[in-house]
């Protein structure tokens, strides 16, 4: 069992030219536990949504793709949107109207890892209850603690709170995936190698896996001894809603899959060297490839995965 705390929103989408725009269930948190879940992985997604027509929508996605929802926030309160434009190359901007008061925070029982990230972090009052959530099950033995800060400059336009708080919750995480906008908010300047030697470096506390992503640039893997590039998968690309948290969910699910999404397992596997973990990442990046082919955030199954793996010779 896989444990996801964070939002569920409407993607409201809206297209460069005319027509009107495409509302589709979203939340990076929600978006990597439908993830998870139609790659074979138990989840339960903790999160928050209304007794409106946007949580209707919501409830009923996530229903029909098998994950197990916690209501820990109040109904009565509106359902979250994120309204999303797109430009001529497919990339998504957004604005958000937004609700997050998550309370009684706990890991779902019989769970080997918890992740968070994105706005359900940063946004009070429920941010700060996630942090310590955190901070409760990043020492446990046998749960890995994975984080991706996907930062939103809109929402958070405060670098030095916004760097603060990934820095925190990077100490106590096992696993750490952020993208090359991230990046470039938290750190203007600094290259993803000079970012796996200050987060991996002497001193680090529990991260043993990072993982930069740079759309069709592929990705950085990183751990404590060791750095590899990960190829892009090239695609004619819809739009890129979704990707990052179809990669992280595959990244995610190549670990249990492999029996590593476990603190100690984990670093005895990244020790061993970069070839294993490197397949999983490229597993992760071809998630998040066929993820750009459709619109919205509509991650593919595993059946899909593999047939795409297979006819790339990437198995």
């Amino acid at each position: 069992m896989i444990t996801v705390v964070g939002e569920s929103l409407v993607d409201v989408i809206a297209a460069d030219g005319p027509g009107p725009p495409a509302a589709h269930p979203g939340g990076s948190a929600a978006n990597v536990a439908v993830a998870l879940s139609r790659l074979g992985q138990p989840v339960t997604l903790v999160t928050q949504f209304g007794a409106d027509d946007d949580g209707d929508l919501l409830r009923a996605h996530l229903a029909r793709n098998g994950v197990r929802v916690v209501q820990a926030g109040p109904v009565a309160a509106a359902s979250s949107r994120a309204v999303a434009r797109l430009d001529a190359a497919g990339g998504a901007s957004y604005t958000f109207e937004l609700r997050w008061d998550v309370r009684d925070l706990r890991l779902a029982s019989g769970s080997s890892c918890l992740h968070m990230g994105s706005l359900g972090v940063v946004l009070a009052p429920g941010g700060e209850r996630v942090r310590r959530l955190a901070e409760e099950v990043s020492g446990r033995p046998g749960v890995a603690v994975s984080y991706d800060p996907n930062i939103r400059p809109s929402v958070t336009p405060d670098r030095a709170q916004a760097r603060a708080i990934a820095e925190r919750m990077a100490g106590l995480a096992h696993i750490v995936k952020l993208s090359d906008e991230d990046l470039a908010f938290l750190y203007p300047g600094l290259t993803p190698g000079q970012l796996a030697a200050r987060w991996l470096g002497p001193g680090a506390a529990a991260t043993r896996l990072l993982v930069v992503t740079r759309g069709a640039g592929g990705a950085l893997l990183a751990a404590r001894s060791w750095c590899r590039e990960a190829a892009p998968v090239p695609v004619p690309v819809t739009d890129t809603v979704g990707a990052g948290d179809s990669f992280m969910a595959a990244l995610l699910a190549g670990l249990a899959e492999a029996g590593l999404l476990a603190p100690e397992a984990l670093a005895r596997g990244a020790a061993a060297g970069p070839d294993v973990l490197h397949r999983i990442a490229g597993q992760a990046m071809a998630a998040a490839a066929l993820t750009c082919t459709r619109p919205g955030a509509d991650p593919p199954a595993a059946g899909e995965m593999r047939d795409f793996l297979a006819a790339r010779g990437l198995g």
